[in-house]
């Protein structure tokens, strides 16, 4: 996700005032870098890596499964231990992993507490932590919940694939989506909130995807999908093409998970 700072979010119309200024001192920043670091030498390889986790709850009675919502709740609690540094005066203890909100409500983001390095040995310890991070969130889920590590979790967007039960609203609130309901965004951070909002503001329109259809014998030819029971004034109806499945890019790409690997070079 990036550097998360707590703070309150610009819209984009307040954005858009200083752009200029980031992209201009954003240039010249990265040139004092590049001049002053540019004839370093025989530096130490630092890199690690993150994990978007995906938290599950199984009702095995009815044979289902669906995303948990509970990452505002287990957050602070993975979070503790760093916080408590941090009031000591310690900004980088030495902990076993680090923990940071992602968009979703049902998923959070593990990272190693610290930096692997770069000799043989370091490659070792990669599946170590990733187990541990692993086991550290199970242990706060209640019975009948897991953490997966898993790209998409496959019923998201489908009727009633969350728990608690949520639904879309798409005529108001924050994402305005016909498929992801505003509770299953993260609601202890603005950052994630105002992401949709300036996403649209900016663009003047949703980013919309229309994905060739894979067809088999059984595929109805013009395949075209009806999207007024969802709660569609329009918008969907306008822009999906036959054969296609359509898709708002925002949507999309918010409802997956990553494993991201980061390198930099240190003293």
């Amino acid at each position: 996700m990036g550097l998360l700072t707590e703070g309150t979010p610009l819209s984009w119309e307040e954005t858009k005032k200083y752009a200029d200024h980031v992209r201009r001192h954003g240039i010249r920043q990265f040139i004092a870098l590049h001049d002053g670091l540019k004839d370093r030498k025989n530096d130490g390889l630092k890199w690690g890596e993150e994990i978007e986790y995906i938290l599950v709850h199984f009702d095995d009675a009815n044979r289902r499964a669906r995303v948990a919502l509970r990452a505002v709740d287990i957050l602070p609690k993975l979070m503790q231990a760093e916080k408590e540094a941090a009031m000591n005066g310690d900004e980088h203890p030495s902990l076993p992993s680090l923990w940071r909100p992602e968009y979703a409500a049902y998923m959070v983001e593990g990272t190693p507490g610290q930096p692997y390095g770069s000799e043989p040995s370091d490659w070792s310890e990669v599946e170590a932590n990733m187990r541990a991070r692993r086991k550290e969130v199970q242990a706060l889920l209640p019975e009948g919940e897991a953490v997966l590590s898993i790209s998409a979790f496959p019923r998201t967007g489908c009727s009633d694939f969350t728990f608690p039960p949520s639904v879309p609203t798409p005529k108001d609130g924050i994402s305005r989506s016909l498929w992801f309901p505003d509770a299953a965004i993260f609601p202890d951070h603005p950052r994630f909130s105002t992401l949709n909002r300036n996403a649209v503001r900016r663009s003047g329109q949703r980013a919309l995807i229309n994905l060739p259809l894979f067809k088999d014998e059984r595929t109805p030819s013009p395949f075209h999908e009806d999207f007024s029971a969802l709660g569609d004034e329009g918008e969907a109806k306008a822009a999906a093409k036959d054969d296609h499945i359509y898709m708002v890019q925002i949507d999309r790409a918010i409802m997956s998970g990553f494993l991201l690997l980061s390198f930099v070079f240190t003293f």
